[in-house]
Parts: structure tokens; sequence; C-alpha cells
């Protein structure tokens, strides 16, 4: 734990004499301990331990971000034993010349079919009376799959770029169109192959560093608190078909809301993967649902989804009921999905206002676990945490976990934490 502290003082230092207005800084502590056993039946018990933290440094219209987390095994190294994840580290500009945002580093971008880990730059630009049209334009390296610095291609083949352009109306209205295209560097490698008069030669293979090509629209309008409607269309320009297709709609009226679903989706899949050379098919789901709301707090609800396939459908049920702290709800599944029944509830108390409180969860469920399958399965698991806040900076969590099913007659862990929060006005 004392490389991520290290790091997180080497960067504050660096950052705030650029940012020097206010500092908003989360470290959580985590210790998770649990009982590991191999093919031969020896077990051993392991416990390892995270440290997340997050802070902002805020200085006027800047700041700079990051979120990162560290792993490392306090006893039974497993692998590696420590790892490191720097999940955000940017700049952050905000309405700079009154039209425009930046963020500049490690970052998660959200934008219509664009989403993934960018190390690069993204632009939004704002027009209108009230900044109703914002075009967002984004680009850079993708980020490493262990988030560290190693293993970048070239801007030429190793890279993420789209843009985004929305309409954020004043009467409920909001429209999106979005285009991503996102390449990977992919390692050569040999392979034999037949040449001209049929011998075997070993040849250099380097496989195209094409991934993804996707583009898209989707809508949100919402009408008071009594209507809404929600739609989107994805397409792979790859594979010359429409990935994703969704409508949603909502009615309420006095305690009652009504839902109505569809969605198609096709798997999405990458350029270059070995799942291209199988059969795909689609599926589709149509969904209801409504709910009802007491004066107090208290919903009952009740969902029922058909989900159809080329020349089978499942259905889906589940019903439940839940308030601002506690809820449990019956699920079951029919039909090509196989035969299963669950029920699940939770429950929150404080037992001193704001400084103890505790939480507990369970789960059942019995199934088959295929379409011929004659014996019936049970699984059940099962939370009990305590949460400790002696101050609104400072907080202690534990939580044990149970579980049992077919493969575990039970499965125990611990886990414990400790949070910290810290906010300075540097200024004062």
């Amino acid at each position: 734990m004392k490389r991520i502290c290290l790091l997180i003082a080497a960067m504050t230092a660096f950052a705030a004499p650029l940012f020097s207005q206010s500092v908003n800084m989360r470290l959580n502590s985590f210790f998770y301990t649990w009982e590991r056993a191999d093919s031969i039946g020896i077990s051993t018990n392991h416990i390892r331990g995270y440290q997340n933290a997050s802070f902002d440094i805020n200085g006027g219209k800047w700041s700079f971000n990051t979120w990162m987390q560290a792993g490392e095994d306090l006893s039974n190294k497993i692998d590696r034993g420590f790892e490191f994840t720097l999940y955000n580290a940017y700049v952050k500009g905000s309405d700079l010349f009154g039209m425009m945002d930046l963020k500049l580093g490690r970052q998660f971008v959200y934008a219509g079919v664009g989403k993934g880990p960018l190390d690069g730059v993204l632009l939004k630009f704002k027009a209108g009376k009230k900044k109703e049209y914002q075009f967002t334009a984004y680009g850079g390296f993708n980020t490493p799959a262990a988030y560290d610095f190693k293993n970048y291609g070239s801007l030429g083949n190793d890279f993420l770029l789209g843009a985004n352009f929305g309409y954020y109306g004043t009467q409920g209205l909001v429209a999106n169109l979005s285009y991503m295209d996102k390449h990977k560097n992919q390692k050569s490698y040999a392979a034999p192959r037949l040449d001209s008069i049929f011998n075997t030669t070993e040849i250099e293979i380097e496989p195209d560093d094409k991934m993804f090509t996707l583009a898209g629209v989707d809508f949100n309008y919402a009408y008071k608190q009594a209507f809404n409607v929600y739609g989107k269309l994805y397409y792979d320009i790859n594979r010359e078909l429409v990935y994703k297709g969704e409508l949603n709609a909502g009615y309420g009226t006095g305690p009652v809301r009504f839902t109505a679903g569809y969605l198609y989706r096709e798997p999405l899949i990458s350029f270059n993967s070995i799942f291209w050379t199988f059969e795909h098919k689609a599926y589709q789901e149509i969904e209801g649902s409504v709910n009802y709301q007491f004066k107090s707090g208290l919903n009952i609800y009740g969902k029922i989804a058909d989900v159809i396939f080329t020349d089978a459908s499942s259905l889906r049920y589940q019903i439940g009921v839940g308030g601002p702290s506690f809820g449990a709800s019956y699920i079951g599944y029919s039909g090509e999905a196989g035969s299963s029944n669950g029920f699940s509830a939770y429950g929150a108390y404080q037992f001193v206002r704001e400084i103890l409180s505790g939480t507990a969860s369970l789960n059942y469920s019995s199934y088959y676990e295929g379409s011929i399958e004659q014996d019936k399965y049970n699984a059940f698991g099962a939370t009990l945490g305590l949460t400790y806040r002696p101050s609104r900076q400072f907080a202690i969590d534990a939580q044990g976990q149970l579980i049992t099913n077919r493969q575990y007659s039970y499965d125990t862990r611990l886990l414990v934490g400790f949070s910290y929060w810290l906010f300075s006005n540097l200024n004062k």
C-alpha cells in the first residue's frame, strides 16, 4: 500500500501549484479473506488488500482528476502479488471561452456508440441560447488492457476516435447522433501455410488492426412526469447490420405507472475476432411492467418479458415490493432459457442515526441445469454487513458473505474496509 500512497503524494505535489482552490480526496482500503482449494485437495487461506483512491484538485475553470486502485496479497501470494491500475488521470477545462469543455489524459468516454477507455483528448463544443447544441469529438490511444503504460501501438494502428452531435431541447427532447472507429494493434505470429507448389512453409501473419466501426442514433422525450419514450438504433459498419435496437415507453397516472419495451440485439463482435467464423443469430425481447407507489414510499411492481429466439422463446416474470430501506422480489424463467425460480430480499437499518447501520441480503434459486436435466439444483447466498461512521470523513465497513450451491458445500468470505474523505479549500 505504500506505493500507491507515495504516488498520490507525488501527483498532488505536482498538480497543487496549478490548481489552487480546493482539494477533494477519497481513500478506501479494503481487506478480503477467503479459502482456496486446488485440484489435489490442498486448501490455503488468503488475505488480499485493496486501496482505491480518487482526488480532484480544482482551480476555477480547471481541475486535475484521478482514480486509481492497487491490490496486494498479504497472505499466500497469487501470481504477481501486487497490481496497480490507473483508471483516470486527466486535466479538465470547463466552459472555456464560454463554449468549450476539454479533457486531456486518461479517461473513459461515454458518447453514444462511442464507449471505452482512452488515453487522449476529448473536446465538447456548445452552441445556442441555452447551449442546447453540443458537439463532442475525441481521439487518442487505446488505454492498455491492464491500465498501465505498456504495449502501445502507433496512432496509425492502435487508436480510438469518434464524435457525437447532441440536441438537448428545452421541451423535454434529447437526441444524439454518434460515430466511433476503434483499431487495436495485434501481435504478428508465425504459422505454416502451403506455397504455390503445395510445399509447407512458415510465414508471418499480421492480423488486421481494425476492431469496431459503429454509428448510432438515440433519443429521449419526456412530457412532465406523465409520459416518456426512449429509443436507440446502433449499426455495425464492418458487418453491415443493426446490432442493437431499443424502444421503451412509460406512462404514469396518479400512483400507477406502466412501461413497455422492445429490444433487438445481435452479438457485437470485433472485426478481427475468431468468433466471426461462427454462426450468430439475433434475439428479440418484449417487456411490460406495472408499478404502484403508495404515499408512504412503498412500491409494488410486476414485470413480464418474452425473449424470442429464431425458433424458440423464453418467458421471464417478476413481482416485487420495495421501500426506502428494504425490498423483496421473486423471478421465474420458463421455456428455452430453462426452468428456474429465484427469490431475493435485502434490508438496511440504522441502529444509531448516521453513525451505526447494518445491511443484510438473501438470495435463493432453484433450477434445472439443462433442457434434458431431470435433477433440480438449489443455490443460496447471504450477506451481512455493518458500517460504523464516527464522523462524516471516516467510516469502517465489515461484510460477511456465504454461498452454497452444487459446486460448493459452502464458501465463506469476509470483507473489511476503511474509507476516508477529505475536502479542503486551499484559499483559506
